[in-house]
């Protein structure tokens, strides 16, 4: 019973699998178009139907579309011969035809799947072993990126805190900066007036020194001639 079971729950993710995989195909088939339902399409050597004819292409054919100009259609054919097609006759759908042919052969494939574990009752359990590793492989991978992201989460969050603390200490040191010219300014400024004013002292000081040594000249000349006088009266 549990051997049935597994199977059933094989068989069925494995029609889950098939069909999806068909699913992407037609998607990725979204550039593709195919000629519409009628006979035969000409493929022509230019976008016009003054051009010469190449080749005529059957129903449903596959067509690979490079660009487009004057109403038609530049194509590669699967055997990569590049023409030209009515764009009219080009469908992006697949045609029916095309899709039960498709069907029908993963039909086959999976019923010969089928057969083969059907057939051998170790060949499924090994391939439900194989699953269930792949499924833990994936799941141990998928934690594994989990813990990765709050990770490179906490680090980024970090980051952002610093980056705003560099720039709060940048902007803070550029304040300083300015600040650190204006006081070297000023400085240059008081060194000015000082030596300034230093001068200005010097001066005034060499002059009342200049002032007192004349004063004293003059005063000491005045004695000795009122000396020189004295005597002379003296002396008549």
């Amino acid at each position: 019973m549990e051997a049935q079971k597994n199977m059933k729950n094989f068989l069925f993710s494995l029609i889950t699998l098939v069909l999806a995989v068909s699913a992407f195909a037609q998607t990725s088939l979204a550039q593709t178009g195919y000629v519409s339902d009628m006979l035969l399409l000409t493929f022509r050597q230019g976008p016009g139907n003054s051009y010469a004819v190449i080749k005529t292409i059957q129903s449903n054919t596959p067509v690979s579309i490079i660009e487009e100009k004057n109403g038609f259609y530049k194509v590669t054919l699967q055997s990569n011969e590049t023409g030209w097609v009515d764009k009219r006759f080009i469908v992006f759908k697949q045609p029916k035809s095309i899709v039960l042919e498709q069907l029908k052969q993963e039909n086959s494939s999976l019923q010969n799947k089928i057969s083969q574990l059907k057939s051998s009752p170790q060949a499924l359990e090994e391939t439900i072993k194989q699953l269930e590793a792949s499924l833990k492989t994936a799941l141990d991978e998928k934690t594994k990126i989990s813990h990765s992201f709050a990770e490179n989460q906490k680090k980024y969050n970090t980051l952002i805190k610093q980056s705003g603390n560099i720039q709060k200490l940048i902007n803070e040191n550029k304040s300083l900066q300015k600040k650190n010219v204006t006081l070297t300014r000023d400085l240059e400024t008081l060194k000015k007036n000082h030596k300034d004013r230093f001068k200005t002292s010097m001066i005034k000081w060499f002059l009342a020194g200049v002032g007192v040594l004349l004063l004293g000249w003059i005063i000491g000349k005045n004695i000795s001639s009122q000396k020189r006088r004295s005597g002379s009266s003296l002396l008549g």
